[in-house]
Formats: C-alpha cells, sequence, structure tokens
C-alpha cells in the first residue's frame, strides 16, 4: 500500500439492506432501474448519548434538601415578629432617673480599682545636656578677641524638649559678615550648615551677637545620643572657627521615663509622689533647676 492511500474503512461498518412497499417500488420504476438496492452503512458500535448532567440551580436544591434532612448542631430561635407571626406578650421598660453626683462617685471607684491593676504606660521625658562651659566676663571677652567668634551661651528649648539655642559673639571685624553652625549627630559621617540670625541691637561697638537653634531628630533621640557643632565666622578678611579649643561643642540628650498613671495621681492629688520624706519643696525645687551664671550671661538647665 502506498503512503499516499487511504486506509481501508472495512469493518468499521456494518451493511444493512431495507425492504420496500410495492407503492415505493411502482414510483421508483419510472426513474430508477429495478436492479437498484436500497443499502444503508452504520457503525458497529452506536455512541450512546451521554446523560444530561444536574444544572446549579438541582444540585444547589439537592444540597439544601440534604442540610435540612442533617441533624443540626445548633438550635436556632426565631422570633415570631421576624416571620410575620404575632408576639404572644409585650414589655415596655423605662430607664429610672440616677443621681449624677452617685455616677460619678462610682466613677471614680472604678476607675481608682483599674488603675491597680492596669499597666503603667511609660511616657519618656527628654533633656539636654552640655558638655562644655561657655566662657563668660573677661574671659569669654578675650576669646573673642583671640578668636574673633565663641559660643557664649546655650539654653533648653522651653517648647520642645529636644532643641537647644545658642548665642555666638564675633569681633566686629567687617560689615559684612556671617554665621554658620556646623553640625552632626553621626559623629561626621555627615553634617549640615545652619545659619545663625543676627541678633539686632546687640552691637556694643566692638562685636556682635548671632543665635541659633539646634534640633536632635530621628533616629538619633535615644538616650545618650549627641550633637557635635562648631562655628564658621565668615567676613571679607576670612573664615575664623570656633571648636572648643578643638574638642567640639557637645551637646547630650538625656532620656527618662516616668509612669503616667503615677503622674496622673500625682496631678490630681496635688502631691509629689516622688518626693522624699524629709526634703522641703524649696529643696526640691533647688534641685530641680541648675543655673550656670558668668558675669554678662545667665544659662539655666533643667535636669
Amino acid at each position: 500500500m502506498s503512503f499516499l492511500s487511504i486506509p481501508s474503512q472495512e469493518g468499521l461498518f456494518t451493511t444493512i439492506r431495507t425492504g420496500r412497499s410495492d407503492d415505493d417500488d411502482d414510483d421508483d420504476d419510472e426513474d430508477e432501474d429495478d436492479d437498484c438496492e436500497d443499502v444503508r452503512l452504520i457503525p458497529r458500535c452506536s455512541p450512546v448519548p451521554r446523560k444530561r448532567g444536574h444544572s446549579i440551580y438541582d444540585e444547589t436544591a439537592e444540597y439544601m434538601r440534604i442540610q435540612v434532612a442533617l441533624p443540626a448542631g445548633k438550635k436556632r430561635v426565631f422570633f415570631a415578629d421576624t416571620t410575620g407571626g404575632d408576639l404572644v406578650e409585650v414589655k415596655e421598660f423605662v430607664a429610672f432617673d440616677s443621681d449624677d453626683g452617685d455616677d460619678e462617685e462610682e466613677s471614680a471607684r472604678w476607675e481608682e480599682e483599674e488603675a491597680k491593676y492596669r499597666k503603667p504606660v511609660r511616657e519618656p521625658s527628654y533633656r539636654v545636656r552640655p558638655e562644655f562651659d561657655a566662657p563668660g566676663g573677661g574671659a569669654l571677652l578675650q576669646a573673642v578677641h583671640s578668636n574673633k567668634v565663641e559660643v557664649e551661651q546655650l539654653s533648653p528649648s522651653e517648647t520642645e524638649p529636644l532643641a537647644f539655642s545658642g548665642v555666638v559673639r564675633v569681633l566686629n571685624i567687617s560689615f559684612h559678615k556671617a554665621v554658620y553652625i556646623r553640625s552632626t549627630m553621626d559623629n561626621w559621617a555627615s553634617y549640615y550648615d545652619h545659619p545663625a540670625e543676627y541678633v539686632q541691637g546687640s552691637h556694643d561697638g566692638t562685636t556682635d551677637q548671632f543665635s541659633f537653634r539646634l534640633c536632635f531628630a530621628p533616629p538619633y533621640t535615644t538616650h545618650g545620643s549627641r550633637i557635635e557643632f562648631v562655628v564658621r565666622y565668615e567676613t571679607s578678611d576670612g573664615d575664623f572657627w570656633a571648636n572648643n579649643s578643638s574638642m567640639n561643642y557637645v551637646v547630650t540628650l538625656l532620656l527618662s521615663y516616668e509612669d503616667q498613671m503615677r503622674a496622673r495621681l500625682s496631678i490630681g492629688t496635688g502631691k509629689n509622689l516622688n518626693r522624699p520624706r524629709g526634703v522641703a519643696k524649696q529643696n526640691e525645687d533647688a534641685l530641680k533647676t541648675q543655673s550656670f551664671q558668668n558675669d554678662n550671661s545667665v544659662r539655666a538647665f533643667c535636669i
């Protein structure tokens, strides 16, 4: 057999000869020869029609019938009015009036009782501490005449616990002048130059004052974080630096925690729970504030 020949389909079909009625034979004699036979070929294995599957609706209905027939794990309660029926009995409740004073007293007792078992919330408290002593009086004027620029004072911010401000005094050797504070919080891996502002009315004939402000910022807000800075004084005669005798000016951030509930109780009772016995209030105030006073300037730092 050639590869172009069509394979034989013998054996795949069965031949069926059908008989004809007399009327059909009479009609066919006019058109066809009497020797022609009616032959039909049908497959040996006729396909069996597949049973039609259930629709989604039928399957869902069947599933619901099975679920209803199974014993329920929980009993569900329905009210008659939700299913269209009438309630057997209806009772109405009216809120009674209560004394507001008693409610406040009861609420205060509950709050006090809960406070005994509530985990205290620790609120952070920040404080900045300079690691250098600024000169004052004659020492300050001598440093200004020698270095042309010197840090005069440093004080913490009253509104922002992470910030502090300072004053720089410069020698008036040029009308056009500028002061910059170069600071770092990562040990000089990076630094920024912050321009200082001229203090109006600070000229005393030979010196002028400039003010600046620095602030700790995340991620350098942990206990022991440091800000190091130096001062650059730019004039038409050249640039001059102040760096605390080559040790840089350093300010350290101190962090402490106070229990919020303890502080709230202290405020509510008007008593200082942290005050040791036998220590007078005026002595405590003296311990809280430490003053650094020079001849011409005063610097205060809260502890």
